[in-house]
């Protein structure tokens, strides 16, 4: 047992490591186009000093507003990561699997980016709440979005619905076409292992082997 929180701790810090350093960037290329128009602004300003040429109010405001759009989208990639910083505040919580999802797409967006993969997420009849670590669950949903994009094939489209069973929590993720080797071997690393135990699910795969399902022990 200590072995494996020894493990899922370190999967934790890469996990986290991953989505900082995609954060990060974001704020950099933020920062970068910021810096780029406070330079248009100050050579506005001194050719209008030393030159005499008359300042265009709107080509100032468009400077403006492109800043401050710049602002505002540093600002959701701070408040995402400020979000995703206080999901390891609780061992145990209530959680929608849904909106987990989705926090997790929101936040890995440029990763999922980066894999050329289109998403689609079909919502349950119900909301699913599993009593879980949020924290090492947006690890284990990273970690089947990272799996569903490597596995499928060509368009690289990936689905994920729930069942229809409240009581049995399943998430699936279902790929149009799939690289057979990929899916005959997935989740096999001592890291997935130490995850899907730590959080009691189980791996399901549909009868056509083009999709895994996450699987939580039925609710009584």
């Amino acid at each position: 047992m200590a072995q494996n929180e020894n493990i899922i701790a370190h999967a934790g810090i890469r996990f986290f490591g991953s989505i900082s350093a995609s954060a990060t960037h974001e704020i950099k290329n933020n920062l970068a186009i910021i810096n780029e128009s406070a330079g248009l602004l100050k050579d506005l300003s001194l050719m209008a000093e030393k030159k005499g040429h008359p300042l265009s109010l709107e080509r100032i405001n468009d400077i403006s507003e492109r800043m401050i759009r710049q602002v505002q989208r540093a600002d959701l990639v701070l408040k995402k990561m400020s979000r995703f910083s206080h999901s390891v505040d609780q061992a145990m919580e209530i959680t929608d699997l849904e909106k987990t999802i989705i926090f997790v797409l929101d936040l890995a967006s440029r990763l999922v980016e980066r894999q050329g993969a289109v998403l689609e997420i079909i919502s349950p009849v119900a909301p699913m709440l599993v009593s879980t670590n949020l924290f090492f669950l947006e690890n284990m949903i990273w970690r089947a979005i990272e799996t569903a994009c490597c596995a499928a094939d060509n368009e690289k489209g990936v689905k994920i619905s729930f069942g229809t069973n409240v009581s049995e929590p399943l998430i699936w993720f279902t790929m149009n076409r799939v690289k057979k080797e990929i899916m005959d071997d997935i989740f096999r690393s001592k890291e997935d292992l130490a995850l899907i135990s730590y959080l009691n699910i189980s791996i399901e795969k549909n009868n056509k082997n083009t999709g895994f399902g996450l699987l939580w022990p039925k609710c009584i």
